[in-house]
């Protein structure tokens, strides 16, 4: 069953974001739950609520099962939702298939993680649900998110996040490396419409010395989906599982 879903143009004049989905999506449950709080938001604004200020000095990470080193004497510069694909390798049928890296668009989150943070840990599992759109520039809906970074590897070890769109802040081309991590939460979801192999791990990285900017550290947080299956029985010698996660970025 599909819904059209209309009140984007009522919810941006109340909320500066997030708003909700604009034109037809596929109605599921995950969706249900995002539209009933982005509504007790736009309630609340009716009723003389306080004004949205994305101050990110008010929002605070989520706590990994094995909590992650604080990002401590650090500033919290920026917040973005990922999506993409988590990248696999497999030599043969009865090897475990290696991570070789991941390919993912990053959008724009940081005003949620201010003023709304209880959409911040549903909106992974949103993304998941959808394709990312055509034009790559384009926003990413349901929630009308701007595009602010490129995730990708330069080699097997070593995440690049790039703020090089039009949409991006300046904060530069981060190389990292991987410092710390903790398995993702026990109820965290598995894949796409409940159908995976578990979501990827939560994660810590610092900046490496040939970063140009000024981020020190990023926290990959409240992931959605990426597992590979156990072994490559039946997989090919390389594949894709989609994912989605959110980004904290520190200076």
């Amino acid at each position: 069953m599909k819904y059209l879903l209309s009140l984007a143009c009522l919810a941006t004049s109340i909320l500066a974001a997030p708003a909700p989905p604009q034109g037809t999506f596929e109605w599921t449950p995950t969706l249900a739950g995002y539209m009933d709080v982005v509504f007790q938001y736009i309630q609340q604004a009716k009723a003389g609520g306080a004004s949205p200020t994305c101050d990110l000095s008010k929002a605070a990470m989520p706590v990994a099962p094995t909590p992650l080193p604080a990002p401590s004497g650090l500033t919290l510069e920026h917040v973005a939702l990922g999506r993409g694909v988590q990248n696999y390798t497999c030599p043969n049928a009865t090897a475990t298939p290696a991570a070789v890296g991941a390919v993912a668009r990053f959008y724009n989150v940081s005003c949620v993680a201010s003023d709304w943070a209880d959409l911040l840990p549903i909106m992974p599992n949103l993304a998941l649900q959808y394709p990312l759109p055509s034009d790559p520039n384009a926003p990413l809906e349901p929630s009308n998110l701007a595009l602010s970074t490129h995730h990708f590897f330069s080699n097997t070890t070593t995440p690049v996040f790039a703020f090089d769109a039009p949409t991006s802040p300046d904060l530069g081309t981060i190389f990292a490396q991987k410092t710390s991590s903790s398995d993702a939460p026990a109820n965290a979801v598995v894949g796409a419409n409940g159908q995976g192999h578990g979501a990827v791990g939560w994660l810590y990285l610092t900046s490496r010395a040939d970063t140009v900017g000024d981020i020190k550290a990023v926290y990959r947080l409240d992931t959605a989906g990426g597992n590979p299956p156990a072994t490559c029985q039946g997989q090919p010698s390389a594949f894709s599982v989609d994912y989605a996660a959110v980004y904290w970025f520190y200076k």
